[in-house]
């Protein structure tokens, strides 16, 4: 929050001066990529993209809310929806030790022993801390997640990344392949 005010006040005193110089202009078109960042790192997102002006494309918000549901049904254990996002086969890891799901209830007995089993002792809840959106067409986008594992005393036990690649089929937006780092 703190670092959120003194930009407000950084930007106050580049807009009041009279002559903008080689660094405050730097500064000015910088700043909207760095409150973007800590907009994605906050829950106060919505409100600090609104006052910079930087909004997502459509696309990406779907992107990221599917990744934040899919995390969510993961925490919940709810393996039934969880399944849901998926488009069939699902390759997990290929770049490690490839492994290939080839339906609904195979993915859900992966989930259920990988949350209730393999899982951090006392794991509660996940957040995005960052990610990066990556379209490579109009069917195929790729959400590089950079996320965080917490306790029930909200104390972290886990970073991971992933790279979590979605593809079109009809209307709707379906994971297919994640690599996990």
């Amino acid at each position: 929050m703190k670092k959120i005010f003194c930009l407000i006040i950084l930007i106050q005193s580049v807009s009041f001066s009279q002559q903008e110089t080689d660094i405050e202009k730097l500064l000015l078109k910088k700043l909207p990529n760095v409150l973007g960042n800590m907009a994605d790192q906050t829950p106060f997102g919505a409100g600090i993209r609104s006052l910079i002006g930087n909004k997502k494309s459509q696309l990406e918000s779907t992107i990221v809310n599917l990744w934040i549901k899919y995390s969510k049904a993961f925490e919940y254990k709810d393996y039934e929806t969880l399944s849901n996002y998926f488009s069939f086969p699902v390759v997990f890891d290929p770049l490690k030790e490839p492994e290939t799901i080839k339906d609904k209830n195979q993915l859900m007995n992966r989930y259920k022993i990988l949350r209730e089993e393999k899982i951090q002792e006392d794991y509660k809840y996940s957040i995005l801390n960052k990610y990066n959106f990556i379209q490579l067409s109009d069917s195929f986008v790729i959400l590089d997640a950079h996320y965080s594992r917490y306790n029930s005393k909200y104390k972290k036990i886990y970073f991971g990344r992933g790279l979590y690649h979605y593809k079109k089929i009809n209307t709707k937006w379906k994971l297919f392949e994640i690599n996990s780092f």
